[in-house]
């Protein structure tokens, strides 16, 4: 049994690791050139994570996070704007599926090297 309610929900941290790696791969692949799938990655994994901090921040504070009074509702509603900001995750990954199914490789992991 879980200990505390982070532990019950999840830390966060390996879905900010995640969308850290994307966002930084894009970064230096964009020096190379144009990297449009690459940045694609990084936009569905920041999504993704917003998301889900998101919700394990009201799941510790609990019902005062939707309160005027206190700041995690405005946290919320930016990182909710900005996740739905030119295509939520959702959107992205329809993209990258499209992607791998245009450029129809023997293996999945030949289109992720090609990616970063």
């Amino acid at each position: 049994m879980p200990r505390s309610l982070c532990q019950a929900q999840g830390s966060g941290a390996p879905e900010v690791a995640a969308a850290r790696i994307a966002a930084e791969g894009t970064f230096w692949r964009q020096e190379q050139g144009a990297a449009p799938m690459a940045s694609a990655v990084a936009k569905a994994r920041a999504s993704e994570a917003a998301h889900q901090l998101s919700a394990i921040a009201h799941a510790v504070h609990g019902a005062i996070g939707v309160t005027e009074e206190y700041d995690l509702q405005l946290y919320t509603r930016r990182l909710h704007e900005w996740r739905l900001a030119r295509g939520c995750e959702a959107w992205w990954n329809r993209q990258l599926g499209r992607h791998v199914l245009t450029a129809r490789p023997r293996r999945v992991a030949d289109v992720a090297r090609q990616v970063f």
